[in-house]
């Protein structure tokens, strides 16, 4: 069987797996199935990305998410497990280096689909159908089919047994027929056609290949590049530069204008961000009174402007850093000057994590509270690397990768926990010294509906506490959330027993474990 008619029949397999596991079913043991129907066919299509490191990393990356779909089966995993398989699925087909430039080769198989597998099959029916065959089959057939008709009707109007056996065999065939397009619905026949584009668009390549030309042009270390005045104000950087600095942006001493403007703005910026420090330093670090302040607006504050101050930081550090800027013989300065900005950088983070560890240690933890110290993770590695970039001469494209692919392993790390479980086992085993967020953890997954239940009686007088004080963020405590909660439990007992073995998980085994050995009080 030759290449293009492989892929059509792997497509029609694919869908039709897709259909039989996933129709009235959620993401469980039906995506290991499917998964490994993909990575199978992938594999066996290019062989020769088995031999690529980046690849073996990232199929373990992306069995340990589909691992977590199964145990934990929780949304981030889910999440986890589609931005790994897309990765890996783009770096199969193409030569990559950079997860972003991949993902822009995920968007153009998904973009291409349609036409791909148009033309897919225009091709194999130009080279697989042959006319002359056609006609043939047709021309011997036809008199057979005709002659055996004729008598047919002969022998249905001439022998009443024979007419009452081929009634049956009508009503019998009337009745499959029915049988077979209710199974078969419309909706379940778009179903279908969503499963033909979903397989194609992850096992046909598309034709272009601009994102992995655009990838592997990308070089790490930088290059000293002698440019003219026309080359220059060709770039979108050197135009704003030179557009807001006049004739002093233009001419054999652009270059030392420019790292005179950097010094200015860095000292600037520095001092600035110096008495932002000095205050939060003073206030946050060592005299803080959290019961005298709103939590939620000192945690907010601060993380807007961490965020605001990085990303101006990492942009203001590239601007100056840029091409032949690095090579200036007199920038010492200049790097020093980036130095304590980026240190300034770190003592700001140091405070915002403070502000979560103030408000986790007296309101308990929540989604956000932990996506915050994920954030300020990838906060200390991105300074980390800008550092990196600044004293070993990096380029842009390299920032971008090294921190992508930083991105994508602490994605995958996350997804090893079920983090709602852990939030409520967290904020239940400090029941004694906070006011447990009990509105909150009401309004978490059904992974979390044991220990809510369990732990009812404490949550309730917990609840009665947060009404009393007006705690924090939490002061709409309406005393429904016990009454809503058991109708969680019920809600998810009908939907378990609609599922077949296809969406079992370990996670909902337990939750079912726990509620069929303790009724619901009424």
């Amino acid at each position: 069987m030759k290449r293009k008619q492989q892929q059509i029949l792997l497509i029609l397999i694919g869908a039709i797996l897709f259909n039989g596991l996933f129709w009235n079913e959620k993401m469980a043991i039906n995506t290991v199935l499917y998964d490994f129907f993909l990575l199978i066919v992938l594999l066996s299509l290019y062989p020769n990305a088995r031999q690529s490191s980046t690849v073996r990393w990232l199929l373990a990356g992306h069995l340990i998410c589909l691992a977590m779909i199964v145990v934990h089966n929780t949304l981030l995993s889910k999440l986890a497990f589609s931005i790994t398989l897309l990765l890996l699925i783009a770096f199969v087909q193409y030569v990559h280096r950079s997860i972003w430039f991949a993902a822009g080769s995920v968007l153009q198989n998904v973009t291409f689909t349609v036409p791909g597998l148009m033309e897919l099959i225009e091709r194999t029916n130009a080279k697989s159908i042959r006319r002359k065959r056609l006609y043939k089959i047709i021309r011997l057939t036809l008199i057979p089919i005709l002659l055996v008709f004729s008598f047919y009707l002969f022998y249905a109007s001439g022998n009443s047994a024979f007419s009452e056996l081929s009634s049956n065999f009508g009503k019998w065939l009337e009745k499959y027929l029915i049988n077979f397009f209710d199974f078969f619905s419309w909706s379940r026949f778009f179903f279908f056609l969503a499963g033909i584009y979903i397989t194609a668009s992850l096992l046909i390549k598309s034709k272009p290949t601009y994102f992995s030309a655009k990838d592997l042009s990308g070089n790490d270390i930088l290059v000293r590049i002698k440019k003219n005045a026309k080359d220059r104000r060709q770039e979108n950087l050197y135009g704003i530069v030179t557009f807001i600095m006049g004739r002093f942006g233009k001419g054999i001493m652009a270059l030392k204008n420019l790292y005179t403007v950097g010094i200015i703005s860095l000292i600037l910026l520095n001092l600035l961000l110096l008495v932002v420090n000095f205050l939060d330093i003073s206030y946050i670090w060592f005299s803080f009174r959290p019961m005298e302040v709103s939590l939620y607006k000192v945690i907010h504050e601060g993380t807007n402007m961490l965020i605001l101050s990085i990303i101006l930081a990492i942009i203001i550090l590239l601007a100056f850093f840029r091409g032949n800027l690095n090579f200036f013989a007199r920038n010492k300065w200049l790097k020093r000057l980036a130095n304590i900005w980026i240190i300034q950088n770190g003592i700001l983070v140091v405070s915002v994590l403070l502000r979560d560890y103030y408000y986790i240690r007296e309101a308990g933890l929540g989604r956000n509270r932990i996506g915050i110290l994920f954030y300020l993770v990838l906060v200390v590695f991105g300074l980390l690397t800008v550092f990196w970039k600044i004293h070993r001469k990096k380029t842009i494209y390299y920032l971008f990768r090294v921190n992508g692919w930083a991105a994508l392993a602490l994605l995958v790390i996350a997804s090893l926990v079920n983090w709602d479980v852990f939030i409520v086992e967290y904020n239940l085993k400090r029941k004694n010294t906070i006011v447990l967020p009990v509105q909150y953890m009401a309004t978490l997954s059904d992974e979390v509906l044991p220990l809510l239940y369990e732990n009812r009686e404490e949550l309730k007088r917990h609840e009665n506490l947060m009404k009393v004080n007006g705690f924090w963020d939490y002061r709409d405590c309406d005393g429904c959330w016990l009454k809503r909660l058991e109708e969680r439990v019920n809600n998810f007992k009908k939907d378990e027993i609609a599922y077949s073995w296809l969406s079992w998980n370990l996670s909902d085994a337990s939750i079912s474990h726990y509620f069929n050995n303790h009724k619901l009080d009424n």
